[in-house]
Parts: C-alpha cells; structure tokens; sequence
C-alpha cells in the first residue's frame, strides 16, 4: 500500500545549515513531498523556498514552539508526517524506510529511529561519540520493545523514567494521532509530553532500529 509522506521543515530565522538539510530530504530515495514552514518569514527563507522550489507557509500565530508544529503538521499533506529540525540531516533512505513499514501495519500513531550528534569540532563537523545518555536511552528502549519493533500496549512504560525517543527522527501518522496537538503549556521537554499523550491512544509506537538521523548539537 502506497503511502504519501510530507517532509515539513521547521524554520526559524536563518539557519546556517537549512540549505543541508533540504538537501538530505531531496536526496531520499523515495522522493516525499518537502515543504517549509515557518513563524519568523524572512527574504532568506524566501530565497531558500525559491531556489529549491518549496512551498513557504507562514504561521500568522507568533505563539511558541508548539504553535509551530501543530501548524506544520496542519500543512503537511502527507499520511505520514516528518517535522525536520533545520539543522538536522536525514539518511537518504529515510523517507524510504519508514514509508515501507507503515504501509505493513495499519496502526502505527509514530514511527522513530534511532540517531546520532553531529558536533563541531575545531572548525570540524564530526559525529559525537556515544554518551552514557545515549546508553541509558537504549536500555530504556529495549526494555520496552524486546525483539519487536513495535509495541501497542503500555506505551507510556517507554516513557516512564525519561524520554528514549529522539524528537527530530520521529513520523506521525495522520490518520491515526486524530485530535493530537502539541501542549503549548510546555516550554521544554514538549516532545515528551507528546510521546506520552499519544502513548494514551489507541496504536502502535514503532522503532526502526537504524540511524537513520544526524542530529545537529550546540555548545
């Protein structure tokens, strides 16, 4: 069953690293839609949408994090729904792989990988070692999903003692999250919240256990 998948980049102000991460998303091997939105329009988010030739949508609301991406998930118009971090850069079979996997269940509310850091260094961008937080989130993942990839009961198990699931590497699936918002209560730790609200819905949660994201970190 073909499934149609919408990449909604968030973008905010001018990222140096936009341009990077169009980039990954234009090279998937299975081609999704890309779109931009943002709350903070600039002429070089114009630029940007011209010379990769995407649609700029523009939050009227300047109201936070969470009104951002309940806007971009509004606009895209994909089943499946991939908010991409500006900075972040996607495995070119990123848009492939979860496409395949939730066309072959039918429950699926999101669809996450796992990830890596992309740190500078030196004037260097390098991948960042593994950290003792990257160790802890992976047990708390395997003591949840065992030798599944998908877990459809007691979710919010998952969750209980932290937040294992990397926000940027995450896909909704439309047709299932329903009613689903971001709380725009939270100023921090948003993504969990939203973890937990859905782990409350009917569905499955499922991990693709590749690295299919560079997840860029600051200092």
């Amino acid at each position: 069953m073909e499934i149609r998948h919408t990449f909604a980049v968030l973008a905010y102000k001018e990222s140096p690293h936009l341009q990077d991460c169009i980039d990954s998303l234009k090279k998937q091997s299975a081609p999704s839609e890309i779109i931009l939105c943002t709350s903070t329009p600039s002429a070089f988010l114009e630029n940007i949408a011209s010379r990769n030739n995407l649609e700029l949508f523009v939050n009227p609301e300047r109201a936070g994090i969470a009104s951002d991406w309940n806007f971009a998930l509004r606009k895209a118009g994909g089943d499946l729904v991939t908010l991409a971090h500006q900075d972040d850069i996607y495995a070119p079979t990123y848009a492939e792989e979860i496409s395949q996997t939730a066309g072959s269940q039918e429950d699926i509310l999101i669809l996450f990988s796992d990830y890596d850091e992309l740190v500078c260094k030196n004037d260097q961008t390098c991948i960042r070692q593994k950290s003792l937080n990257f160790f802890i989130k992976n047990i708390l993942l395997k003591a949840s999903f065992g030798k599944k990839t998908n877990i459809s009961r007691n979710k919010h198990r998952l969750l209980a003692l932290g937040n294992p699931i990397g926000c940027p590497t995450v896909t909704f699936n439309k047709k299932n999250i329903s009613d689903f918002k971001f709380d725009a209560s939270f100023s921090i730790n948003m993504d969990w919240k939203a973890w937990m609200d859905l782990a409350r819905k009917e569905g499955s949660f499922v991990w693709l256990r590749k690295t299919l994201v560079s997840h860029r970190i600051y200092a």
